[in-house]
């Protein structure tokens, strides 16, 4: 038990490995005008916390990197940018909750979720939770689910009938990308590795590319309407080859040099190129939340830590070995829904 004014965190004090990250007892934030106390039920440990962690960027985002979130040791020590919990207090003005609703929320470049309480502004991605799903499992599809409905739904607008090949889709944005097209009636081949195969195909994947085989990426030239990257993995012009002449390609990750070139890609390949920043809004995650709670984005956890043991969640997505999403757990076990 924490004492009154203060809380349970996971505090990153420098960049490196697993071992950065260590529980401390930080004070309890207090919310402000317009603004909403949650007390976290569940987060999740995404790839973009390794990669701050790490200060593992895409290729040419280094030095950019360090100016976003510090340059000798993390801005905001708190990583975690998910969130299911309950409303413990509410500040002056908050008009769309009240303590003891069920929310979850996304917290962006913002963070702090690794703790037992997060203050966040009503105006920002928080919503509420539906009843039909768990602290847990409405943790575990918020960030993926955010990433794949945007660029799914707003940007390429994947339709029935359509062949999708979805690169990296044993992570959490891979995950959802396949559940979303397979929503939409694609036909949808999953690359990742063979001990994800089973995986991935349990989650709506028709078929399985080895990244580590022979031939890929060459073997699958002109081979799909849709090509979504979710890694940036094969390089952007390679990758947008995999699509067929005036299909479509998905950037969620690409190295710097890829994300400059990508005005000119279209010209250059003849494919349809998409890419951009997810934003993070209560109109977003209110979508991903009712998809989820109609079934179309299901939770997919691959592991689930209680935030004291959170370095060991990290040093598992340091060895490789992260499928869906790794929820972080700040309590008891959750009773609240099914998953």
């Amino acid at each position: 038990m924490t004492e009154k004014g203060v809380m349970r965190a996971a505090l990153c004090a420098r960049y490196g490995d697993a071992a950065a990250v260590a529980m401390q007892e930080v004070p309890r934030p207090v919310p402000g005008a317009g603004e909403v106390l949650v007390r976290i039920q569940a987060s999740t440990l995404d790839s973009a916390d390794r990669r701050i962690r790490a200060l593992d960027m895409p290729p040419g985002f280094g030095p950019m990197a360090r100016l976003a979130f510090g340059f000798r040791r993390p801005r905001q020590p708190i990583f975690g940018t998910t969130l299911a919990g309950t409303v413990e207090a509410i500040g002056p003005g908050v008009t769309r909750f009240q303590p003891g609703e069920a929310v979850v929320a996304s917290t962006g470049a913002a963070q702090g979720c690794h703790a037992e309480y997060r203050v966040i502004s009503e105006r920002k991605a928080i919503v509420a939770k539906p009843e039909a799903l768990g602290f847990e499992a409405a943790a575990a599809v918020i960030f993926g689910g955010m990433t794949a409905r945007f660029f799914l739904e707003e940007k390429a607008q994947v339709t029935k009938g359509q062949s999708v090949l979805v690169i990296g889709a044993g992570g959490a944005v891979g995950i959802a990308a396949v559940q979303f097209a397979r929503a939409a009636g694609a036909r949808v081949t999953a690359c990742c590795s063979s001990g994800k195969a089973n995986w991935v195909l349990a989650q709506g994947a028709d078929a399985v590319i080895d990244y580590r085989a022979a031939g890929w990426p060459e073997a699958h030239h002109a081979a799909f309407d849709m090509v979504i990257d979710t890694v940036g993995a094969v390089p952007a012009r390679q990758a947008a080859r995999l699509a067929r002449e005036g299909g479509t390609l998905v950037v969620v990750s690409a190295s710097l040099r890829d994300l400059l070139a990508l005005p000119t890609l279209k010209a250059r390949t003849g494919r349809v190129v998409v890419g951009g920043m997810v934003p993070d809004h209560p109109e977003g995650l209110a979508r991903v939340m009712a998809h989820a709670e109609a079934r179309r984005l299901r939770p997919a956890i691959g592991a689930r830590f209680p935030l004291e043991r959170i370095a060991e969640a990290h040093a598992l997505i340091d060895a490789g070995h992260k499928a869906g999403s790794i929820v972080i757990t700040m309590g008891p076990a959750d009773l609240s829904a099914p998953s």
